[in-house]
């Protein structure tokens, strides 16, 4: 039997514990009913999904090196991440340690058609939490137009009474000393050290160290002043020291502002995984060098050359020059021949077939049947004359239990009806994957979805793209590059179908230099 962990996240206060319970209990279903053993469990709990920064979801990721299992179970691909991008990243991640990615709600099947759908739906997540991110921020802006406090816990400094923040006199005499102090030429160490002598701790009861001093000294509340995507606010937080004061301390802060030496730019070398000297079969991996002018320089090197093992003569290829000369040619080719409207015709098979079999939708149902049925016998027991507090208390929850299924029902039945159509497919990947292909993420999107291998000459390249029915991982092996070109030149000769990928691109290439 197979191994697995569950992976569950709530993003707010707004949602509580019985939000994790669910989502566990709907995965242990899902495992058991596709005989994978539970092992462990990953929870993070009042954390977002637009980025990867999780406690428990960093843990998960360093564990899956170990290989102690083999599936990460989620309720949803949304609990995994809402950011498209690191979706992709992690999901990678997870995959080359071996470890797969399962949704306990959304049947995706193992294939091409299957990780495009994939795409998809990561993109409409983030979407959604995009939405959602826009939504809130209109709210906090009406909050703060009226000088309404926002939720959440008061910053130091300050407390919340009737919804407006009021100043805190004890924390707020803190706040003074450390500006006072640093504006005489006290340094944030020594501040620090000072507070802790005297007890004097943050709100959450940790020492006030020097980390926070600098925190302090650069929140820009304490004059009065909260800026939020561009605009400023004065009318929320009422000012705690002067604007006099605010400015001494900021000199200072620029005044030690070391001028950032000429650091090295790290870049994302987005071919290596699936790049091949043409000349001698081995990879190709990326590799900086500096000119005699200073000038750093970006390249792919055959990686045999490189170590001196063979004699290869291919010559290194600058990184930039390959990389967007590959990037529009694989733009171009999904462009060609409507290959993108039957890329979203075989995603909206997918959608639909994935909506004729919504396991998750009748869990769901099966769930709340069965808490309607336990709640139906404690009426017939409490109409008998068997009262007492456990069956009231129990006959509550799960009337609780009954109403929260229904507003989860609801809500799946809500995305069942909505089916998506070609249209609506076709024109979400041309406005939202290849609208600006000089995006990272879009580049890194479109190689590791549809590029299979590339193989590269010296003086020519050949691409091959991926959609055959089943999915193989690309084996960068002599033998597997040797089978790719004998088909490329058969398929060249003969113009028949290549097995490996339904389209080739084998054209020249602009000059290296």
């Amino acid at each position: 039997m197979k191994t697995a962990v569950i992976y569950a996240r709530y993003s707010s206060d707004a949602q509580t514990e019985q939000s994790i319970e669910g989502q566990v209990r709907v995965c242990k279903q899902f495992a058991e009913k596709n005989e994978l053993l539970v092992v462990d469990s990953y929870i993070d709990r009042a954390t977002t999904g637009t980025n990867d920064n999780r406690v428990a979801f960093q843990q998960m990721l360093k564990d899956s090196k170990r290989k102690m299992w083999s599936t990460v179970i989620v309720y949803k691909l949304d609990r995994f991440a809402r950011n498209k991008y690191e979706s992709v990243v992690n999901r990678k991640k997870l995959s080359d340690n071996g470890v797969e990615l399962v949704s306990a709600m959304e049947n995706i099947p193992d294939t091409p058609e299957g990780k495009l759908f994939l795409a998809v739906i990561e993109g409409f997540n983030e979407y959604f939490s995009e939405d959602l991110r826009q939504k809130v921020n209109r709210g906090l802006k009406e909050s703060w137009l009226k000088g309404n406090a926002t939720g959440g816990h008061p910053p130091y400094g300050y407390v919340i009474k009737d919804k407006k923040y009021v100043i805190e006199e004890a924390e707020a005499d803190v706040i003074r000393e450390v500006f006072r102090k640093y504006a005489q030429g006290f340094k944030a160490v020594s501040i620090a050290e000072d507070l802790k002598a005297r007890n004097i701790r943050r709100k959450c009861g940790k020492y006030i160290d020097h980390k926070y001093v600098y925190v302090i000294l650069h929140d820009k509340r304490f004059i009065g002043v909260v800026q939020h995507q561009g605009e400023e606010y004065y009318n929320i937080f009422p000012p705690i020291i002067t604007k006099e004061l605010w400015l001494q301390v900021d000199a200072i802060n620029e005044e030690n502002k070391i001028a950032p030496s000429r650091k090295k730019e790290i870049f994302d070398y987005i071919l290596s995984s699936k790049f091949v000297c043409g000349k001698c079969k081995h990879k190709m991996l990326g590799e900086s060098g500096t000119s005699r002018s200073g000038e750093i320089h970006y390249y792919y090197v055959c990686l045999s050359k490189r170590r001196g093992k063979t004699d290869c003569d291919c010559k290194a290829v600058k990184k930039q020059v390959l990389e967007d000369y590959v990037i529009n040619a694989t733009v171009a080719m999904l462009r060609k021949n409507s290959v993108i409207t039957k890329i979203a015709e075989t995603i909206c098979k997918v959608h639909e077939k994935m909506i004729k079999d919504d396991s998750g939708l009748q869990i769901l149902i099966n769930k709340r049947n069965d808490a309607k049925k336990a709640a139906d016998n404690i009426v017939k027991a409490i109409e008998q004359g068997i009262i007492t507090d456990f069956t009231k208390d129990r006959l509550t929850t799960l009337q609780n239990e009954v109403n929260s299924l229904d507003i989860e029902i609801n809500r799946e039945m809500q995305k069942t009806y909505a089916h998506l159509s070609v249209d609506e497919v076709e024109k979400y990947l041309l406005s939202k994957v290849f609208e600006n292909p000089d995006d990272i993420k879009t580049r890194k999107l479109l190689v590791n979805t549809f590029i299979r291998e590339i193989i590269w000459y010296g003086d020519k390249l050949v691409i091959t793209y991926n959609f055959q029915e089943e999915a193989i991982p690309p084996r960068l092996t002599k033998s597997h590059t040797k089978e790719v070109e004998k088909q490329v030149e058969e398929a060249t000769r003969s113009a028949s179908s290549f097995s490996l990928g339904s389209y080739i691109f084998r054209q020249t290439t602009p000059d290296r230099g």
